[in-house]
């Protein structure tokens, strides 16, 4: 009887969530509130949250929840990506590419790995002898990184590093936030509400693959909160082998962090052929130009995040979502 009703709870705070999640997607909403999230008004989060935790979290501290073919744990605390997880459409359209990309590769890099939502999700799909290295430098989210890569049987795919990334070798202070796990960053303006900071290890690609003695990746994501045109600084030499990369672009945040989004841009066009904005609202990757990004309304809610591809064997493993022809 217990499991039962602990079952109805959960499908209804599920069925709410998605109903939240559908209200704040449709064209309506996002006319009024001019393309941003309903969950900026600090009640509505509150009520999410709130519905999450009494419906779905497992405990006080943890909440456990199945995605996309992986068990996944992360802290109840969390606002954002636990419930969306719980829910089954965290970032699902960005995974899935990152999923199909993973398949065809044999190294792949994960900036920015978190709790191991892409980790774990991509290290399933790799080849046979794929591997992929994740980084990390939260305490707290490395805790459960790899709790989730050991519970999915996933160690000798991962290789976990508590390392933060960046352009040198050196060390960064970590700016901790009270919201989200994801919304760690290395600007203070970026966090929301403050939760301290932390000093930790920084490499960058380059040196840190040069370090092992291993070749350039093949496949590449990147989500530092507004850092990432540092961390592709530091990958001159290895994004010569032009890997696919999955990043995210957020000017206010990255000009936060002191690397414009222009920069970024600009370090990204120079080298890659096919560059796509990851469109979630349609699912689909659209072809983009380095000018078309200057236009405000290109990037936002939905198409905060890019896609670079300068193979041919990528173009062609991502074609059902983009359309365009062999090269």
């Amino acid at each position: 009887m217990v499991t039962l009703i602990k079952r109805l709870r959960q499908g209804l705070a599920i069925r709410v969530m998605r109903a939240a999640r559908a209200a704040n997607r449709s064209p309506l909403a996002r006319r009024l509130l001019r393309g941003r999230s309903i969950r900026r008004f600090a009640l509505v989060n509150r009520l999410y949250h709130t519905v999450f935790r009494l419906g779905v979290a497992t405990g006080d501290r943890d909440a456990e929840a199945r995605y996309r073919g992986v068990v996944l744990t992360g802290p109840a605390w969390d606002a954002t990506i636990m419930p969306s997880v719980s829910a089954g459409y965290y970032e699902e359209f960005e995974v899935g590419v990152f999923e199909r990309l993973a398949s065809i590769s044999r190294s792949v890099l994960d900036v920015g790995a978190n709790i191991g939502v892409y980790t774990c999700t991509g290290a399933a799909r790799l080849p046979e002898d794929g591997s992929l290295i994740a980084f990390e430098p939260v305490p707290e989210n490395i805790g459960y990184l790899r709790r989730n890569v050991e519970r999915n049987d996933l160690a000798a795919r991962v290789t976990i590093e508590p390392v933060a990334v960046g352009a040198a070798p050196g060390r960064l202070t970590v700016h901790l936030s009270g919201e989200q796990t994801g919304k760690h960053s290395a600007a203070a303006a970026n966090v929301g509400t403050a939760a301290g900071t932390l000093t930790m290890p920084m490499t960058s690609i380059d040196a840190y693959l040069a370090d092992g003695g291993l070749g350039p990746p093949d496949l590449i994501k990147i989500d530092v909160e507004g850092y990432e045109g540092f961390v592709l600084r530091g990958a001159a030499e290895s994004l010569a082998a032009l890997p696919a990369l999955l990043f995210e672009v957020h000017p206010e945040l990255q000009e936060n962090c002191g690397c414009a989004a222009g920069e970024l841009l600009d370090l990204v066009f120079d080298r890659y052929p096919w560059v796509f904005v990851i469109d979630e609202l349609d699912n689909v990757l659209r072809p983009c130009t380095r000018a078309e990004l200057d236009d405000p309304h290109a990037i936002g809610l939905y198409r905060s995040n890019l896609a670079a591809v300068g193979r041919p064997e990528h173009l062609d493993a991502l074609r059902q979502w983009h359309g365009l022809g062999s090269p």
